[in-house]
């Protein structure tokens, strides 16, 4: 058996037990070392797989991101269809309508791993960085309170994840699940150049 064939057995076998966030945050992880070193498998790309999900969807993980064209989850994590429950809004804030949609991958499709994911050169960031926010203001005001202090652009994008983070946590859902290791939350900064994922801490 060649070596990609392999590692998508295992990945295969692997998805059929449960797994702990932990687990699963490695394996988000794995597939973003195959990312940045042309190994993609490509998994869940098949249509096999689009029969699968056809009726039912259960992602194992809720990436809310930034919609920058640049860093799009399913790529950079080498993950296929049914994987990832992705959320996607310019500087990866969180508003009601963010709230809900991460809840809603929470309690109606079971995912267990959520991952507030920013990235190097924001440009809601930087607006907000150089108070040039006439065109997003909605998203400035969700962006301000965090980036207070900040001296550069990459610590100002760091902060925003981490309160994002902080905020979802904050939520009854969250709090509760975190609380008791049912799942777990964290934040992200993903970097343009060498495709690497680093995970921020709290």
């Amino acid at each position: 058996m060649g070596k990609n064939l392999l590692v998508l057995f295992l990945l295969a076998l692997r998805a059929g037990f449960a797994q702990t966030p932990d687990e699963l945050l490695k394996q988000l992880m794995e597939g973003n070392t195959r990312y940045i070193n042309d190994k993609l498998l490509y998994p869940n790309q098949s249509s096999a797989r689009r029969e699968e999900v056809q009726q039912k969807q259960n992602p194992f993980a809720a990436i809310l991101g930034c919609s920058d064209s640049r860093v799009a989850p399913e790529i950079i994590f080498d993950q296929g269809l049914g994987d990832l429950f992705i959320v996607r809004v310019a500087g990866n804030v969180a508003g009601p309508v963010e709230f809900d949609s991460v809840e809603y991958s929470i309690k109606h499709l079971g995912a267990t791993l959520i991952v507030v994911l920013g990235h190097q050169s924001c440009g809601a960031v930087t607006a907000v960085m150089e108070g040039q926010t006439a065109d997003i203001e909605a998203v400035a005001r969700l962006i301000e309170p965090a980036v207070k202090g900040a001296k550069t652009t990459e610590e100002a994008i760091k902060a925003n994840v981490r309160n994002v983070v902080a905020q979802l946590r904050q939520t009854p859902l969250l709090k509760r699940l975190v609380a008791k290791k049912k799942i777990a939350c964290v934040g992200a900064y993903y970097h343009l150049g060498s495709g690497k994922v680093e995970l921020l801490t709290p």
